[in-house]
């Protein structure tokens, strides 16, 4: 059985996507998605949720079994973060300046 995904807040996806449509980018955006489902493992579960950071989300990996393993963010990086930076609103580093989504652990 292939991972999951669970999507938590459809209303922000859909606005995600909305956005990503408008900047030109939802092919890099549904890129990341499918990133976040092939990296797990199979029979394993990701719930996506709502960030705090503008375009973003939170996930969290399950086991098969439903245990927890892991979380991180699916957050966008542009000029309202400086590329990753580190500041505000998304407090998440790039090692490069990024302007789309990137997945942190």
């Amino acid at each position: 059985m292939p991972a999951q995904l669970i999507v938590e807040c459809p209303e922000h996806l859909a606005y995600v996507r909305g956005f990503a449509d408008a900047t030109n980018q939802r092919d890099a955006f549904e890129e990341k998605l499918e990133d976040l489902i092939r990296f797990k493992r199979d029979g394993s579960t990701v719930k996506l949720r709502e960030d705090f950071a503008p375009y973003s989300f939170f996930w969290m990996l399950f086991s098969p079994e439903g245990t927890f393993w892991m979380n991180g963010g699916l957050i966008y990086h542009g000029a309202h973060d400086g590329g990753g930076s580190g500041g505000a609103p998304t407090f998440s580093v790039c090692l490069t300046p990024t302007n789309g989504w990137s997945i942190h652990t």
